[in-house]
C-alpha cells in the first residue's frame, strides 16, 4: 500500500515539474484576453464578403494598416503590394502565436539592406478591416530601422486573393475578393 502511495505521489510531482517547465514561458496575459474578446463569426471574415474599405495612416512615405492576427493581437504593418510575402517582427509572433511552419524551411530573402536568413511560417488567420484570410504564408524576421510602433510589411501572400485600390485623397485601402 505504501509503495503505491509513494509511486503516486511520484507521478504528481513529475506532472507538476513538467506543467512549470511547459508553461514557464506561456503568455497567460494574453490568453485571458483572448478568453475576454468578443471574437466575430468566421464567417465575417472571410474573402467572400463585398469590398472592404480599411483606413489608412500615412507614415512618412508609407502606408500603414491595422492588421490582426489569429484573433489574438493587432499590428501596425506597412502596406506593400510590392513585398512577396507578409513579414512580422519575432515579437508580433510571439504574440500571436504564430510559430515555425511545420516542414517548412528557412528562406533567404534579399532585400535593400542585403540578404538575410528569416523563418517561414503560417498565421492560422489575417483580418485586415473585415477582409480576412485563413492560413496565410508569412515570413518571420525583424526588419531594422522601422518606424516605432511598426511590426512589419503586409505582403502580397495577403494581397493575392484581393483586387486591392488605395485611394491616397481619402487614406483608404479597398479590398475587394477575386472571384
Amino acid at each position: 500500500m505504501s509503495r503505491s502511495i509513494a509511486i503516486f505521489a511520484l507521478g504528481i510531482i513529475a506532472f507538476g515539474v513538467c506543467t512549470q517547465v511547459l508553461l514557464k514561458d506561456f503568455p497567460i496575459d494574453k490568453a485571458v484576453q483572448f478568453a475576454k474578446q468578443d471574437l466575430r463569426p468566421s464567417s465575417e471574415i472571410t474573402a467572400d464578403s463585398e469590398e472592404t474599405v480599411v483606413p489608412l495612416e500615412r507614415l512618412g512615405g508609407v502606408w500603414v494598416a491595422r492588421v490582426e492576427f489569429n484573433d489574438l493581437h493587432s499590428a501596425q504593418l506597412i502596406v506593400d503590394t510590392g513585398a512577396t510575402f507578409t513579414t512580422i517582427s519575432e515579437d508580433l509572433a510571439f504574440d500571436a502565436g504564430i510559430g515555425h511552419a511545420p516542414g517548412k524551411s528557412g528562406i533567404q530573402l534579399f532585400t535593400a539592406g542585403g540578404n538575410v536568413q528569416a523563418e517561414m511560417a503560417l498565421a492560422k488567420k489575417i483580418r485586415v478591416g473585415n477582409a480576412g484570410r485563413k492560413n496565410v504564408q508569412v515570413v518571420i524576421h525583424t526588419i531594422p530601422n522601422l518606424p516605432e510602433g511598426i511590426d512589419g510589411l503586409l505582403g502580397l501572400s495577403f494581397f493575392d486573393r484581393f483586387l486591392v485600390h488605395l485611394d491616397q485623397s481619402a487614406q483608404q485601402l479597398h479590398l475587394t475578393p477575386k472571384r
